[in-house]
């Protein structure tokens, strides 16, 4: 793709105050489905590209301390997202061999652990903490769940100290969810057999082990094989500064300014996500793409005023527009 050249164009915000916070890397999204499919993504929440060669993922399995980790590779643009998926492609595969979904296939941006006893960090079931960690695991970047025991027993939810009646084979038994660990009760959890969204208003990873997992506190929850959030995130780190795209680069925005019936965005590559920004750094858009080149966004509830449009393509760069909505 041609190189561009780009105008920062400031865009002051008045609600973020950077620290710790959009600093660093974190698990934006958690896929635990049905059979072998499961995926995480990861996302950078800076204006800059980091190397991803530094940060490793990390499964603790059942409670247990014993690190299980595969090293990352590849390179995360700012504001944008790595999706990390089992490697189980054989269309012929079955029982534990058993293929990936071919609509989750679609959103990775890398495989990772073929084989289980080589490597087991992306066989996680619901009741293991993933860790996110960098410069060999000496510094935790992001925990998912919780790390070491109690054994978490078929996972987490989100309420706790709560006393339940169950059938066990017939017969009615009590059960006490503490430090909201379902136990038994494996219908009531949230990391079993669902997709979890990291909330849009967490801005960095937790980096220290929580005496407890709750769930609703940091993630939303959706039901098992939802694989369409994949591929962007939405956060409130917002840009210090929009890169405009000026001239170089074979993609067309039309009409602007833009009335309701729609923007239309045509590329000379393969896109694989849009999103549109207001000059808060919110995103109002946000849409994802398997193989188009072209599409026309619906502009109708966009109010009056100026958008930043993002398009990022498969190769994971991205190109700005300014664009003025009537």
């Amino acid at each position: 793709m041609k190189k561009v050249l780009l105008i920062a164009v400031s865009v002051m915000l008045t609600s973020l105050i950077y620290g710790q916070s959009c600093s660093d890397l974190f698990i934006s999204e958690y896929v635990e489905g049905s059979g072998n499919n499961k995926a995480i993504e990861i996302y950078n929440p800076t204006d800059q590209a980091i190397d991803l060669s530094a940060y490793r993922l990390v499964r603790y399995s059942n409670g247990g301390t014993t690190p299980n980790a595969v090293d990352l590779a590849g390179t995360i643009q700012g504001k944008d997202v790595y999706v990390v998926v089992l490697d189980k492609r054989d269309p012929n595969g079955t029982g534990y061999e058993q293929p990936v979904d071919s609509a989750l296939q679609a959103k990775a941006d890398t495989f990772l652990c073929p084989v289980y006893e080589v490597n087991k960090m992306m066989y996680f079931n619901g009741n293991d903490a993933v860790t996110l960690e960098k410069d060999g695991g000496a510094t935790i970047v992001d925990i998912f769940a919780h790390v070491g025991p109690p054994d978490p027993e078929n996972g987490w939810t989100s309420f706790t100290d709560t006393t339940i009646t169950w059938s066990n084979n017939g017969v009615p038994e009590d059960y006490t969810i503490t430090d909201y660990i379902v136990g038994p009760l494996f219908w009531l959890s949230w990391t079993k057999d669902h997709t979890l969204i990291r909330k849009a208003g967490v801005t960095q990873g937790v980096t220290d082990n929580p005496d407890a997992f709750n769930v609703a506190m940091e993630w939303d929850s959706l039901p098992e094989n939802t694989f369409d959030h994949l591929g962007g995130h939405q956060c409130e780190c917002g840009n210090a500064s929009v890169p405009e795209l000026v001239e170089g680069v074979d993609i067309n925005f039309y009409p602007n300014p833009v009335a309701n019936d729609g923007l239309t965005i045509n590329a000379k590559e393969n896109f694989r996500n849009i999103v549109v920004y207001n000059t808060s750094g919110q995103a109002v858009i946000r849409r994802s793409f398997d193989g188009t080149q072209s599409t026309t966004l619906r502009t109708d509830k966009l109010v009056p005023g100026t958008y930043f449009v993002k398009v990022v393509f498969n190769q994971h760069q991205s190109f700005v527009k300014k664009i003025t909505k009537q």
